[in-house]
């Protein structure tokens, strides 16, 4: 194999595509010979050596405003490969690519075996760890269609749920395509946030109850950026995990697929050690489109062996896994030697010579002329999603989101997004008449499994604070939560701390209940049975005016003093309108999908509702008549109660669809409630001195 360029200061062609280590094959392990890639063979050196590199680029980024810029610009055109997702979606018939598609394809075609497997020829079960947005998915599905267009594929797979207001949105991938197309298949754990740390032997179980995978893959990482030089140590814990639940979820002669990182430290090495020893080949393998200058690579590991006795970590083991860092480590510092010779000095010719080979045998080695031409429809759900919240995020959110670290940037920010109203295009909208097609309701008669499957019913705490949100724009939620997160409140998470509180309901036909005298989510449902009746005129909400109750809770005594005085409700007349109130001093937001599932519910009880902030946060007026009401719509809010109680509390109880169905509207009405917050604050005027945020913030 030539170079790409008769200019030796570009890397060789053959260090960037044959970068592929062995550990362990047909059960031994590997030795090899790393005399070839130079006189340094020991970690301390290699590791120093890069570092060195490291703080040259440094150097070079920082002497001017404008030269990390032009650093990142230089490092994207000696990776030819950052335009691999673009050239197979304009030239080879893929849709939803990425830099993680062309690797996992890159992968697949390397490692055949990974689904040719003779244990599972006509069937595959995979699993995918740490998966979003879904790109392994996704090359897998062309991969099959192309290469195993007769072989029965199910799969199943994990993320961080970009939908879990509880993770901050700078920690997470928010693009829901693959999630949303089919729900059912993607576990997010017992409290809905996706995060595998949090899952117990219990929940594994629940998983393997249906069979065992023969393909496993873990996609995950932390965002280390800032603290570039513990990437190993950050990421290890969640290696742990991703390995331990990997092995459980295996059945016998399957094969997993991993990213890992350098393996530096001693517990690292240990743990890929034992990992390995549980498989007939093992590989650490770095594909075309992962950056050279970077530490990622992926292990590779084919005929797992669940009864085999792991080995002890000896010398030898330890050798070969040591080997195999040197290896990555002189292939990563001479591709970063190469950034820094050729800065500022390559010219286009010579790049685009480079370039022309790279992407030549990237084609040659993805065989993509065979995966342009699949022979069978794709197995994943192809139909358009509408899933507005997507526009508010950006392509580049987290790097701007970690940039608001501290009070004087969350202000500065705040400055800039009122100056820029980057919200402008939502403006109060008064009287929406909405009206439910009947397939838009049919959830209503689901049952409970099915709810949660689907994801309709998610259940989980909501009494955490709200850090992301998908009807808020990340940016300034982000903002006024570094800023003064006390003034940020959801409608439906409001805390009352008195023991007793009010619910004040006005009849002759308009109801109006103050909203944060609620206290807890039965509260809610409690609401919602109650209007629901007044819908159907089952019973006038009270002519009395205002009444006092305990909070709702588990307590008998105080269930059967509601159901009492309810039996004393004189039954007159239909609820003609209702009007849900604020009278504290706070300003509410519609931030959680629990407050959206509420206004949602409503939306189905009557046939008009206007959201305009302030004092008089909603109305809902033209209730539908009983004919018009969802069929089963009562007893499916009865269902939320319970399961409310037995699981703790509930996230969501509505489709996704309706969520963005409303999105438009709560957008609205966050503006609304934004603009008057900061305008009370006179944030324009404000001067602050720096102040760190907390870790974990």
């Amino acid at each position: 194999m030539t170079g790409a360029s008769k200019n030796s200061s570009l890397p060789p062609l053959s260090t960037v595509v044959n970068r592929e280590h062995c550990l362990r094959r047909n059960g031994n392990w590997c030795r090899s010979d790393i005399s070839s890639l130079g006189s340094t063979t020991s970690l301390e050196c290699i590791a120093d050596e890069i570092n060195t590199l490291k703080e040259r680029i440094g150097a070079v980024c920082a002497s001017d405003h404008d030269q990390l810029r032009k650093w990142r610009l230089h490092t994207q055109e000696t990776h030819p490969l950052s335009a691999a997702p673009k050239l197979l979606r304009e030239h080879y018939n893929c849709e939803r690519t990425s830099q993680s598609y062309c690797k996992f394809l890159e992968i697949l075609v390397r490692y055949p075996q990974l689904v040719s497997n003779r244990s599972h020829s006509l069937s595959l079960r995979s699993f995918h760890l740490c998966e979003a947005p879904g790109h392994f998915i996704s090359a897998l599905d062309r991969f099959l269609c192309t290469f195993h267009s007769n072989m029965d594929w199910f799969w199943e797979a994990n993320s961080l749920n970009p939908h879990h207001e509880a993770t901050n949105a700078c920690d997470m991938i928010l693009e829901d395509e693959v999630i949303l197309g089919q729900p059912s298949r993607w576990h997010f754990g017992k409290d809905g946030s996706g995060d595998i740390r949090k899952w117990d032997d219990d929940y594994l179980t629940s998983i393997i109850r249906s069979g065992r995978y023969s393909l496993v893959t873990a996609d995950g990482s932390f965002y280390t950026q800032d603290v570039p030089g513990q990437q190993e140590l950050k990421t290890l814990p969640l290696l742990e995990t991703e390995l331990k639940i990997a092995l459980k979820l295996l059945a016998n002669g399957g094969s997993l697929v991993i990213k890992v990182y350098t393996f530096f430290m001693a517990e690292t090495r240990s743990l890929i050690g034992k990992v390995a020893s549980y498989f007939d080949d093992a590989f650490v393998f770095k594909p075309m489109s992962s950056k050279g200058g970077n530490n990622e690579r992926y292990l590779i590991c084919m005929g797992y062996r669940r009864q085999n006795p792991v080995e002890s970590m000896d010398l030898e083991i330890d050798s070969v896994i040591t080997n195999c860092e040197i290896y990555f480590s002189k292939l990563q510092s001479s591709f970063l030697e190469a950034n820094l010779r050729t800065y500022n000095t390559v010219t286009k010719a010579e790049l685009g010579v480079f370039r022309e080979s790279v992407l030549r045998e990237f084609r040659k080695r993805t065989l993509v002329t065979y995966i342009a031409n699949p022979l069978r429809n794709s197995h994943l759900d192809s139909q358009p999603l509408d899933r507005p919240w997507i526009q508010m995020f950006g392509s580049n959110y987290v790097e701007s989101l970690r940039q608001i670290c501290d009070k004087q940037s969350a202000v500065q920010h705040l400055k800039e997004f009122i100056q820029s109203d980057c919200m402008n295009e939502y403006e109060v909208i008064d009287d929406v008449e909405v009206e439910f097609a009947a397939s838009e309701v049919e959830f209503i008669g689901w049952s409970v499994e099915k709810l949660i499957t689907e994801k309709v019913i998610v259940p989980g705490s909501t009494r955490g604070r709200v850090v992301h949100s998908l009807f808020t724009p990340p940016v300034l939620l982000r903002c006024l939560l570094t800023w003064k997160p006390e003034i940020l409140v959801d409608l439906c998470r409001c805390s009352n701390r008195d023991e007793r509180f009010s619910r004040s309901l006005e009849s002759l036909g308009n109801v109006t209940v103050d909203l944060c005298k609620l206290q807890q989510p039965d509260d809610w449902f409690w609401l919602l049975q109650n209007v629901l009746d007044g819908v159907f005129a089952a019973y006038t909400l009270s002519h009395f005016g205002i009444y006092l109750l305990c909070p709702m809770s588990r307590c008998g005594a105080v269930r059967e003093e509601r159901a009492r005085w309810f039996a004393s409700v004189p039954r007159r007349e239909r609820i003609s309108q209702l009007t849900l109130v604020w009278s504290a001093h706070t300003t509410p937001f519609v931030l959680s999908r629990f407050s959206a599932s509420v206004i949602a519910v409503l939306c189905m009880m009557f046939f008009k509702f206007s959201l305009t902030g302030g004092y008089t946060f909603a109305t809902f007026s033209m209730p539908n008549y009983p004919e018009d009401l969802p069929p089963g719509l009562g007893s499916y809010l009865s269902l939320l109660s319970r399961i409310s109680t037995e699981m703790e509390g509930l996230q969501c109880f509505v489709p996704t669809s309706m969520l963005a169905m409303l999105h438009p509207y709560l957008l609205s009405v966050n503006r609304r409630q934004w603009r008057d917050l900061l305008a009370r604050e006179n944030i324009s005027d404000i001067e602050i001195c720096n102040t760190k945020v907390p870790n974990g913030s």
